[in-house]
């Protein structure tokens, strides 16, 4: 569009030009002032100063838990802390799962088939009714029926008690802001938490099997619904209540008619949330025996490359389920939102209540089928597919094909991906964990302190400098310094890739309309999904763990630049124009600046998800707090896997407060913010003309 003179258009204000035109002081030599004083300082600590963290200050806290857990062995018939609490809520698990299995199997493969097409019809309409009768049979088709069944009975009891918990202290919290107030920390801890590290207490507590992966389950998966029902109780507007009061409405009649309902669009969002979240851990809570898909692909990875194929029918069934169940709750939770076609059969248009009658009786008839007809409850193995490999055996699902794909990619793909894989190491991962592992421990939690203190105040610093010296005074300072190389080379590489990419969505409507479905799929699949694939190409070890993380954290920096470059107010940017800025102009001192709090949030989602993979890619070898954990599961020596989780913990809890504090909105318009560590201009003045004046920069 063109765009007149300013002199012809808009006032000229000096205020304006300055903050668009070049001319300011450049910041590099503020970087580079910076980066050499660290390097400096690095030197120093690895040539004149003791590496790493004294020996003697290391607390045994592995000796605690290992007593703890003794103890629990010993006395878990006699102790009233397990006869009347846990043992009862265990059995009470156990029963729930073993009914919801045994009711899903006298299902029949058929009812289940064709229950399930019904429930997604009534939810959420024809089409995602079609997507999940073919999905709940390719479970069958690739072999992993039983395991299926194994891991939706997981899912929907966990779901279910989450649930029933979350969404009424989410609407006690919506309507109480002092209850949310002391649960708003609670909730923080709980979802800053990998989700792995819950595995570990909850084995201390209820040993191996199913209660602790749904107790696991439950603390990972509640948050997102007392948030979101809480979000959507608060936001329902003030002139409702009051014109609900005015009619004289109790408390409690205002909550059923009035808040609830209104409520509903965030509180199904919360109920996807949770069903997602749920689906993620329980599949990583095979570790602790609870079976099902996960048990599958975990068997898969622990056979190498050999078991690569069997890992990828675990793998997809988990994708497709996880598919299902996100785009069914999705379109649950929009149907009142939308317009919905109404069903019409013989020229009669079917009520919401005839349609889910009609469902229940179809299911009874394919019940009935199955078990008096075709006397098939499980599905039957004559109907998976299975090809027959030269050895005489037999490869089931997509176990041939796959096995195929590594043999090609071991014979044409090897040198390219050795060279990738010994980039990463020895020109990034190696220098990175021996410049953290080399110089003395309150260099790295000054580092962090430092840090913390430029972006928020004395407080984050402080609770950094604690939690940094926490993982040395625990023991696990180098296997900690390991992980946290990790983190910082995937969360380099994938800010690197994704930002570009983001500010290109934005710029570009047909690519960010075609790269849509792309990351809806990638932030559908569940992490542990991701190693899978990584093992056809490289060996196992820290740069799967490095790439696999990558793919998984990609979708969110994508996304989050994107939205905060389009919620660019439209004014700023035609004002910016009116000034004679070019694209690169308005991008650099305009849009990033505003969208700054958004893309760090990326950034900060970034380095969660990131420290999550890293966490569970110690099932393939990567070293680090992960395989620490992995190894304290396998041998059962609970204390050091809880001390390894209390580590993940500590990382995480200063990797999130400090990337938070500096997406946080500046306290101050005037100069650039941070340490160095990127140089952001303000646009004050164009904002403030704007808003004194809209019709300016409308060209």
């Amino acid at each position: 569009m063109a765009v007149a003179p300013p002199q012809s258009r808009v006032p000229v204000d000096e205020a304006i030009v300055a903050s668009l035109m070049p001319g300011e002081a450049s910041p590099w030599p503020r970087r580079i002032a910076w980066g050499l004083a660290a390097v400096v300082v690095a030197a120093i600590g690895m040539m004149w100063l003791n590496p790493g963290f004294p020996e003697r200050w290391v607390v045994d806290v592995t000796a605690w838990f290992d007593a703890f857990r003794d103890w629990a062995i010993q006395n878990r018939t006699t102790s009233p802390l397990f006869t009347y609490f846990l043992s009862p809520i265990e059995n009470t698990v156990d029963v729930l799962l073993d009914n919801t299995v045994a009711v899903l199997e006298r299902m029949t493969w058929l009812g289940l088939v064709v229950g399930a097409a019904a429930l997604a019809g009534v939810l959420a309409g024809w089409k995602l009714a079609v997507l999940t009768a073919l999905g709940v049979l390719s479970f069958g088709l690739l072999g992993v029926w039983d395991a299926a069944i194994e891991t939706l009975a997981l899912v929907i009891v966990s779901v279910t008690i989450a649930l029933l918990i979350g969404i009424p202290v989410g609407i006690w919290a919506g309507r109480r802001p002092k209850v949310e107030r002391v649960l708003r920390p609670i909730l923080d801890a709980m979802q800053t938490i990998p989700a792995y590290a819950y595995l570990l207490p909850a084995v201390l507590l209820f040993g191996i099997g199913n209660p602790p992966a749904l107790m696991a389950t439950l603390a990972f998966a509640i948050p997102p619904a007392i948030r979101l029902t809480a979000l959507g109780i608060r936001n329902v507007p003030e002139a409702s209540l009051e014109v609900a009061t005015s009619f004289g409405s109790t408390e409690r009649q205002r909550l059923r008619m009035v808040q609830v309902p209104l409520a509903k669009p965030s509180i199904m969002l919360g109920v996807n949330q949770t069903i997602m979240m749920a689906l993620g851990i329980v599949v990583i809570a095979a570790f602790v025996g609870a079976g099902g898909l996960g048990q599958t692909v975990l068997d898969g990875l622990q056979g190498g490359v050999e078991g690569v194929g069997e890992a990828l029918n675990g793998g997809i069934a988990i994708v497709i389920m996880a598919i299902i169940l996100d785009r069914v709750s999705n379109a649950w939770s929009l149907r009142d939102r939308r317009h919905v076609k109404p069903v019409r059969i013989a020229g009669r248009t079917l009520s919401h209540r005839q349609l889910a009658v009609g469902a229940i009786i179809i299911t009874i008839l394919a019940v009935v089928i199955g078990r008096e007809v075709l006397r098939e409850q499980s599905f039957p193995d004559d109907r998976v597919i299975s090809v027959e490999t030269s050895t005489g055996g037999e490869a089931i699902g997509v176990a041939a094909p796959a096995d195929a794909i590594v043999r090609w990619s071991q014979e044409h793909l090897s040198d390219l991906a050795s060279s990738v894989s010994d980039f990463v190491l020895i020109r990034l991962l190696d220098p990175l964990e021996t410049l953290l592992v080399g110089v003395p421990w309150w260099m790295v939690a000054g580092a962090f302190a430092l840090v913390g203190w430029r972006v928020s105040g004395w407080r984050l610093a402080i609770g950094s400098f604690a939690c940094i010296t926490g993982l040395g005074l625990l023991g696990m300072w180098n296997l900690s310094m390991g992980t946290l190389a990790q983190v910082f080379v995937a969360v380099a590489i994938t800010t690197a890739v994704a930002i570009p990419l983001g500010i290109l969505a934005a710029k570009n409507d047909r690519f960010e309309r075609l790269s849509r479905p792309v990351l809806d799929a990638m932030q559908t699949m569940p992490a542990f999904v991701y190693l899978v694939p990584v093992l056809l190409l490289i060996e196992p070890g820290r740069v799967p763990a490095i790439i696999a993380s990558f793919i998984y954290a990609l979708p969110v920096g994508i996304r989050l630049t994107n939205l905060g470059i389009r919620q660019v107010p439209h004014e700023i940017v035609e004002a910016g124009r009116a000034f004679g800025s070019t694209s690169w102009q308005l991008l650099r001192k305009v849009q990033l600046p505003l969208a700054r709090p958004t893309i760090l949030l990326g950034v900060n989602q970034t380095i969660m998800m990131v420290l999550s993979v890293v966490i569970i890619a110690g099932l393939i070898g990567a070293a680090g707090l992960g395989q620490e954990v992995v190894f304290a599961l396998g041998k059962q020596q609970i204390g050091r896997g809880v001390v390894a989780g209390v580590c993940i913990l500590l990382l995480a809890v200063v990797l999130d407060r400090i990337t938070q504090a500096m997406g946080a909105a500046p306290k101050s318009s005037r100069g650039p913010v941070g340490m160095g560590l990127g140089r952001w201009y303000r646009v004050r003045a164009i904002t403030k003309a704007v808003e004194e004046d809209p019709g300016k920069g409308n060209g």
